[in-house]
């Protein structure tokens, strides 16, 4: 460690001295305006105790001062008594540091941490902090330290599993289908060694991950992995959620029988699964190209859900040439349709695409047949509103650029339906 670390705790306290001499306090003075008790103070003052966090940011409210004051010193305090780092204390300090942008306090203290020479305790110390932040609503921050594990800790061990995992949960969010998808195959060798307690929401976390990015094949296989362990664990939740993105996969497939199949075998892991399975079989069946189950399913799903219905029932409609039912469930449900036109986040950007190639499909298919009767006033303004053509004419253009943002900026996101 540096020799600055052993000189940080003593020009801390002249510091903290120099302030009471400007003030012309004493350390009685500063312990009742700070609500530390006098011992503390004096204590603290000697360096006979070391200085905790909550009790600096207290002594620089007394002082009038800002919270970071003095956080450049403090960096000796996160030291125990052979220099080396105190993890709890680190990743306290860690976090505080980001929150008021001391970015460089923290590239110190990872420094400070490449410079134990004990590989264990580099391990060891590493690991504390890093599962310390990744709890924190900035865990992003936790990445170097589970880089430094990954880099010298030993082959195939739990720690290292963890780290893996850890970093595909930040990575699929920073940049899913790059450094996203490169953290996963990283991880896929590791799930054995996992603790029970993170392997099946590991498995979970898979399947997301390439629902996200609709690679069927893969959420199929690791849909039969996740249904594998669980049974084996006996955790019907996970057991549940296997058929659930088994039978998603095999939708996207376009393999409708065996996703119907699928679909019909999670309903019997309780009300809220027997729900989704009822609501699913009825989503499958209008991609099926069937319209007698649309207004009932419609009339199953709260707002939210009813936009992912939109594109696949008028894409039904417009397939059996039902135009008339067409206009009517366009008519009814065009509050709806308007929302779903004007959503830009990625999520919703896949289901506005299908909405508008089908609405594309309804329009061109009736002016074909002079079937123009059919177009309302209503969907008449769809026809010649510019924003609307202007998607309809560029959707093939833009399809794949679309499909490139989805990928790049979709995090995961808990389905409950298709």
């Amino acid at each position: 460690m540096t020799s600055n670390l052993h000189v940080a705790p003593m020009e801390l306290r002249h510091r903290l001295q120099d302030e009471l001499s400007i003030r012309g306090w004493k350390q009685k003075e500063l312990a009742e305006a700070s609500g530390i008790d006098s011992s503390s103070i004096s204590y603290i003052f000697n360096n006979k105790q070391s200085l905790m966090l909550p009790q600096l940011h207290a002594i620089n409210h007394a002082f009038g001062l800002p919270i970071e004051t003095f956080y450049e010193e403090f960096i000796g305090e996160c030291c125990n008594e052979l220099g080396r780092l105190r993890p709890d204390k680190t990743s306290d300090f860690i976090l505080h540091c980001i929150e008021v942008e001391k970015y460089d306090l923290v590239k110190q203290l990872v420094q400070l941490l490449y410079e134990e020479t004990n590989r264990s305790k580099l391990i060891d110390t590493a690991f504390k902090i890093a599962e310390r932040i990744f709890q924190s609503p900035k865990r992003n921050y936790s990445l170097p330290f589970y880089d430094i594990i990954i880099r010298n800790g030993y082959s195939r061990s739990e720690k290292i599993a963890i780290s893996y995992y850890r970093r595909f949960l930040i990575l699929r969010d920073l940049d899913t289908s790059g450094a996203g998808n490169e953290a996963l195959c990283q991880l896929i060798e590791y799930l054995p060694i996992l603790p029970d307690s993170l392997r099946l929401d590991a498995y979970y976390r898979i399947l997301t991950y390439y629902n996200v990015v609709e690679n069927w094949a893969k959420l199929l296989q690791y849909a039969k992995e996740l249904r594998a362990v669980a049974f084996e664990e006996g955790q019907d939740d996970y057991i549940a959620e296997s058929w659930l993105y088994e039978s998603v996969a095999l939708k996207g497939m376009k393999n409708y029988e065996g996703a119907l199949n699928s679909t019909r075998q999670y309903a019997v892991y309780g009300d809220h699964y027997a729900f989704l399975s009822k609501c699913n079989e009825l989503y499958i069946s209008i991609e099926m190209k069937k319209t007698e189950p649309i207004e009932e399913l419609m009339g199953l799903l709260n707002s939210d859900q009813k936009l992912l219905v939109l594109p696949v029932a008028l894409d039904s409609y417009v397939s059996n040439e039902a135009f008339q039912d067409a206009a009517v469930y366009l008519e009814k449900h065009k509050t709806y349709i308007d929302i779903l036109l004007s959503m830009e986040d990625p999520f919703h950007v896949k289901h506005k695409l299908r909405l508008t190639q089908a609405l594309a499909q309804y329009i061109s298919k009736q002016l074909s047949m002079n079937w123009v009767l059919t177009l309302t006033p209503y969907h008449w303004n769809w026809h010649l509103n510019s924003k609307i053509c202007s998607m309809l004419v560029c959707l093939f253009f833009s399809f794949k650029s679309m499909r490139y943002m989805l990928l790049k900026n979709t995090k995961v996101v808990s389905h409950t339906f298709y």
